[in-house]
């Protein structure tokens, strides 16, 4: 048996799907809940144990054990196969990039390769002295350097390129993987980190993509912090600090914290709040929010004081509130710190309260608007009045929007008509240029014609009723069918009939109907069809035998007659084609077919 094979036999795909999202039973064997990868308030995505799949109809995602990690976890195929062998108890071949073969992987080998060196001379080395020094003048132990990988850079030159060329790399692919520059007169390379404290940065998944190393010695011209540069497995706008650690703890909380240094979020896992991320000091990117999205839809944003800081966690919160997200703020005031590490540092638990009780973010705009302006002053009214019904237009909810202008003509003196009226005139505006909302209840549906949701359905059943393959088989015509549904049914007949004389069970039969999809190029289709035997399944919960079959001839006798009126309205073009064109041949040919379906 194959390993993946193997693995589907041993694992529960619910049980497994449970570990991240909760589940509640939904009949017919099948479990729902809300969707990870979209935001949703309502149970969308449901989990078939009978067959092992999942599917969404929520954001049309499906599939099985493995495609879910792979699209939970940004995982690649044979990392979820080694993540889930060992689940399993399956024994699963090491895989091992070559040199100069599978080049993203080989990367991320430099990568680990580099961190364990960086961090060998932290915990193990003289050299590594002045940083460990350094943490424990922040409170940061060995145990907690430990858990985000810390490590050192030596000050010397070129350490850590002695150190890989000593593993046989070759230069070329030390700076390809962008730990190392050639130098700027002479051979060789020197390495890019000197002196720094180094802070690992993983993708989501928790693989090792680059470094931060921050620098410990003031040096003329030098950055106190120096990232990595653009690789092929690193993109700053991808990558959230910390979220490989902080996946559990933001599915236990329902939300995350997301602040703006990577110290931030080493201090707040020192204090035991550990949903949290950072933005790395730039304002979050669209593609750091859909990974939030697939875990959580409540953002709880924590600024740095000062004016810049602001202004990116201001861009992130628009564009986070345009993809539909519930936005939150925790306050920091000006006793507590200028950021959470220097919270942390003074008062831990103060943090932890914090954390515990976020405000609105509308709250913390009113908050901000009057520390900015006086208004007792007009000036000032008419500024805080322009400041905050920007940021009112900015909610989707009519009622939100009223609550807000209430709240702000009390604050500020001003009838609630007059604002209405800014807002209408001045401040809507900008609800036109934001992206539109990400969220299955605003997507364009994707219309579904009545022989589609037919077609769906007995397709679906064949899979899901004993029986069905028997009533359906010698009535349903490939032709009748409407695309993609054509084409599986017709490769479901082909190997129906090749595996016909050995003695397959459904659910077995479905996997290889799986495989053989995947074989041909039809592997777009494998979450069509799971849509399809969920959905069956769900339709005929509860029906005898006799009802399953009442229902099996109503789609056959829906599908023939949708297919023999289609194809009376083409041969009904056709032929006015034909007198158009004066093609007496072809218009004799077309009235004779036509004869033959009317009768």
């Amino acid at each position: 048996m194959e390993p993946k094979d193997e693995i589907k036999q041993r694992l529960d795909i619910v049980d497994l799907v449970s570990e991240y999202i909760p589940l509640k039973p939904a009949g017919s064997g099948n479990f729902k809940g809300l969707c990870p990868f979209h935001g949703e308030k309502t149970p969308s995505l449901y989990v078939s144990r009978e067959k092992d799949i999942w599917h969404c109809f929520g954001c049309d995602k499906g599939g099985d054990i493995f495609s879910f990690l792979m699209e939970l976890e940004g995982m690649t195929f044979p990392e979820v196969l080694q993540f889930l062998g060992k689940k399993a108890g399956v024994e699963i071949p090491e895989f091992t990039p070559e040199k100069g073969r599978d080049e993203k992987q080989f990367i991320f080998g430099l990568h680990e390769l580099a961190g364990r060196f960086y961090e060998t001379i932290l915990h193990k080395h003289d050299e590594g002295g002045v940083a460990r020094q350094y943490l424990k003048q922040r409170g940061i132990d060995d145990e907690l350097a430990k858990k985000f990988q810390l490590g050192y850079a030596p000050e010397r030159w070129d350490a850590l390129v002695q150190f890989l060329l000593g593993k046989e790399f070759v230069e070329n692919q030390i700076t390809a993987a962008g730990l190392a520059k050639f130098r700027q007169s002479g051979n060789g390379l020197i390495d890019r980190f000197r002196g720094r404290l180094m802070i690992p940065l993983f993708d989501s998944a928790g693989h090792l993509v680059g470094f931060t190393g921050r620098l410990l010695k003031e040096e003329e011209n030098a950055p106190k912090y120096l990232n990595s540069p653009e690789t092929m497995i690193y993109h700053k706008s991808d990558v959230l600090f910390g979220l490989h650690l902080a996946k559990r703890a933001i599915r236990r909380e329902k939300a995350v914290i997301i602040v703006e240094g990577n110290l931030d979020v080493i201090a707040s896992h020192k204090a035991g709040v550990e949903n949290i991320v950072a933005s790395s000091g730039t304002a979050l990117t669209e593609s750091q929010l859909r990974q939030l999205q697939k875990i959580t839809n409540r953002l709880i944003f924590s600024f740095d004081r000062d004016a810049a800081g602001f202004e990116a966690a201001r861009r992130g919160i628009r564009i986070a509130q345009s993809m539909g997200f519930d936005i939150r703020v925790i306050q920091i005031l000006p006793s507590d710190g200028k950021d959470p590490d220097d919270l942390v540092q003074k008062n831990p638990a103060r943090w932890v309260t914090l954390a515990q009780k976020p405000v609105h973010v509308m709250d913390y705009y009113f908050a901000k608007a009057l520390d900015d302006y006086n208004v007792s002053e007009v000036d000032g009214k008419r500024a805080m009045a322009h400041f905050i019904l920007q940021e009112i237009s900015r909610l989707a909810d009519n009622l939100d929007q009223e609550h807000w202008i209430q709240k702000l003509s009390d604050v500020i003196h001003v009838e609630t008509s007059i604002l209405r009226g800014m807002l209408t005139k001045q401040e809507k505006e900008a609800v036109t240029t934001q992206p539109k909302t990400f969220s299955a209840e605003t997507e364009v549906k994707k219309i579904t014609t009545l022989s589609e949701k037919a077609a769906s359905f007995l397709i679906g059943l064949l899979f899901s009723e004993e029986d069905a393959v028997n009533d359906i088989l010698p009535r349903l015509k490939i032709d009748d069918l409407p695309d993609p549904w054509q084409r599986i049914y017709k490769e479901f007949i082909i190997l129906y009939n090749q595996r016909k004389s050995e003695n397959h069970t459904q659910n077995t039969f479905f996997s290889l109907f799986q495989d053989h999809l995947s074989t041909i190029g039809l592997e777009s289709q494998i979450s069509k069809l799971s849509a399809s035997v969920i959905r069956a399944k769900e339709l005929i919960d509860g029906f005898t035998r006799d009802q399953v079959r009442e229902e099996i001839s109503r789609h056959l006798s829906l599908i023939a007659s949708k297919s023999h009126d289609a194809k009376r309205k083409q041969l009904e073009a056709a032929i006015r084609q034909a007198e158009l064109s004066g093609d007496e041949d072809r218009l004799r040919a077309l009235i004779e077919q036509y004869t033959k379906l009317l009768n």
